[in-house]
């Protein structure tokens, strides 16, 4: 009895242990899962979700919102599932950033003041979005009201892109037209109100003058909004110091006064818009204020440089110069000295030429022997400005001219001076003039008539001229014998005269040197010329050679003809001749007659030739 009082007893004891223990290690109670943090539109319905596991059946589900609890009220505070099964799930309806935005807690009580198994869930965040006002550009401390903000090309400019009463803080993206650039944004609560949120994104970049007329765009991104993003754009006007070319018409650079036209353009870019200023080189002033100069036409006052120059608020363009060069063609060609110039036999003489023209002309002098006569280029310089003479001659004497000329665009042009009269005066002097008849004759043909003629030039004209030949002197128009000298017949050219001695007929004793003497105030001229005879040959005589000649030949190949076949007689094949023998011929002389002996002499040894040295018999 006593056993089975004190078993039960244990039983007992058991029953309380298992009452008090059970519970505690079997029932503990956790959350499976906890409330996150959650956005929700104005007005909208949102759950935030709160799930144990192994809950107590004792144990309340409790919600607070920033610290104080939450009393479950239909149609605002609803739960979300079934509690007993562990759903502590809050249901938030017609939502409220007054009421419902803040800090929310879900808590499960113990299930026994005894029991630990309290829990209380991390805090999360529940949001109830509120949309963002529209952005709005700075620049500086200056809100941008105009659609256009002006900025410095090369500088770094700071933009700011500000947006007011959002919840949450949205988010803001700034755009170079389509490409998006990295910003700071700064969030910050409203003053007053904690749920409430000015973002400012600040924008510091710098722009370059190919940015000019591109778009600036910040976008706001919140869910809260319509379509998600609000944007507020702005035209770049980017400033920028001026750059400049220039374009001038035509593009050749050859350009004729008063007839071309002439167009330069100076293109500045830059901005704000650059003043164009043009100077002359050489001039202090301003030659023009405008992007172009025209020139219609030009004229040769024109040429120059011109310097063109753009300037604005931001500095000056480097500066571009364009050089006109007018052209023109000779004129005023004068020549020194200009009328006239006598000039002495023998002297030396420098005339120079000159004129104006571009490009700097070349020069030629022309010659006129005189009225009548034509033009004939004297001499032709190229570049030069001087002729010397340095031994002056009755050839120079006649009107001179200077031509000067160039070239335009491909064309020649020239112009010539006044005519320059040049007399010469001096001794008597030769001339070789071009007339063939004036030239010496150095030949003449037996009993045939002939004569010789000399120019010669002389100023003052001659006071006496002779031909001399051995002691002979012969004045003009004078005769002796057959021989006859012909007055001075004036030439063509001016103080030139011709001298004629004839021969009539021409004997072999008329073959010597005959010399022209010709005499002035200045001098003596004093030629002579060699005088050749020749004796014509008859026909007959002609004649008489040729046939001699035919006679001759004709001889001389007959005997040609003879002695080659007399040579191959004396070397006939006799029938007992050996390439080992050898012919030898003597002759033997006596007193009376004499004989030719003939030897074969046969080679039959290895020494070469057997010699015989005796004289055959008759």
């Amino acid at each position: 009895m006593k056993s089975l009082k004190i078993r039960k007893n244990l039983l007992r004891i058991c029953h309380i242990i298992g009452i008090l223990l059970v519970p505690r290690i079997s029932a503990k109670q956790f959350f499976k899962q906890e409330p996150q943090y959650t956005e929700v539109n104005p007005g909208g319905t949102v759950v935030l979700d709160c799930v144990v596991a192994e809950k107590n059946r004792n144990s309340e589900c409790i919600w607070q919102h920033d610290g104080l609890p939450v009393l479950i009220q239909n149609g605002k505070y609803e739960w979300s599932g079934t509690r007993e099964a562990g759903d502590c799930s809050l249901r938030i309806l017609r939502a409220n950033i007054v009421y419902d935005d803040g800090d929310w807690e879900c808590q499960v009580t113990r299930s026994s003041y005894e029991a630990g198994d309290g829990l209380s869930s991390p805090t999360s965040k529940l949001v109830v979005r509120q949309p963002p006002s529209d952005p709005k550009i700075f620049k500086g401390e200056e809100m941008i009201s105009l659609q256009k903000v002006s900025v410095e090309s090369g500088k770094q400019e700071t933009l700011k892109c500000e947006s007011r009463g959002g919840n949450p803080a949205p988010l803001i993206i700034w755009y170079l037209d389509n490409l998006e650039v990295s910003s700071n944004q700064r969030n910050e609560t409203e003053l007053g109100s904690s749920k409430r949120w000015t973002v400012i994104s600040t924008l510091e970049y710098t722009f370059r003058r190919e940015d000019n007329g591109k778009v600036v765009r910040c976008t706001v991104h919140h869910e809260a909004l319509t379509r998600k993003v609000r944007e507020q754009s702005v035209l770049l006007d980017i400033q920028y110091p001026p750059s400049i070319r220039l374009e001038r018409s035509p593009d050749s650079i050859e350009v004729e006064d008063g007839v071309d036209t002439v167009v330069l353009m100076c293109i500045a870019d830059g901005n704000p818009k650059p003043d164009i200023v043009w100077r002359k080189l050489g001039q202090s002033s301003i030659f023009r204020i405008e992007d172009k100069l025209k020139f219609d036409p030009v004229r040769l006052s024109d040429s120059g440089s011109y310097i063109c120059l753009a300037r604005n608020d931001l500095g000056a363009s480097d500066e571009i110069s364009a050089n006109i060069e007018v052209r023109f063609p000779p004129r005023n060609v004068i020549t020194k000295p200009a009328d006239f110039v006598d000039l002495e036999v023998g002297a030396r003489h420098v005339f120079n030429c000159e004129a104006e023209g571009f490009p700097a002309p070349d020069y030629e002098w022309m010659q006129k022997v005189d009225e009548r006569g034509s033009e004939t280029m004297a001499v032709k310089l190229g570049a030069g400005r001087e002729i010397v003479i340095e031994n002056v001659t009755y050839e120079h004497e006649g009107l001179w001219r200077c031509l000067a000329h160039n070239t335009i665009k491909g064309d020649r042009r020239q112009e010539q001076s006044p005519v320059l009269r040049v007399g010469v005066s001096g001794k008597p002097l030769l001339y070789s003039g071009l007339e063939p008849e004036l030239r010496s004759l150095h030949q003449a043909r037996l009993k045939e008539n002939a004569e010789m003629k000399i120019g010669f030039c002389s100023d003052p004209p001659p006071s006496r001229v002779r031909w001399e030949w051995g002691s002979v002197q012969l004045e003009q128009g004078g005769t002796r014998g057959r021989i006859s000298v012909a007055d001075l017949k004036p030439s063509e050219r001016k103080d030139c005269y011709t001298s004629t001695i004839t021969f009539n007929p021409v004997t072999s004793e008329d073959a010597r040197t005959y010399y022209l003497v010709a005499e002035n105030e200045r001098g003596e001229l004093r030629n002579g010329v060699k005088l050749t005879v020749t004796d014509p040959i008859s026909m007959g005589a002609v004649i008489g050679i040729a046939v001699s000649c035919l006679v001759l030949i004709s001889f001389l190949l007959v005997c040609i003809v003879c002695s080659r076949k007399h040579r191959s007689c004396c070397f006939k094949d006799t029938g007992t001749f050996q390439p080992q023998d050898i012919r030898i011929e003597r002759r033997i002389e006596d007193d009376e007659r004499s004989v030719d002996h003939l030897e074969i002499i046969p080679s039959n040894n290895n020494q070469g030739f057997s010699t015989n040295n005796g004289l055959g018999t008759d």
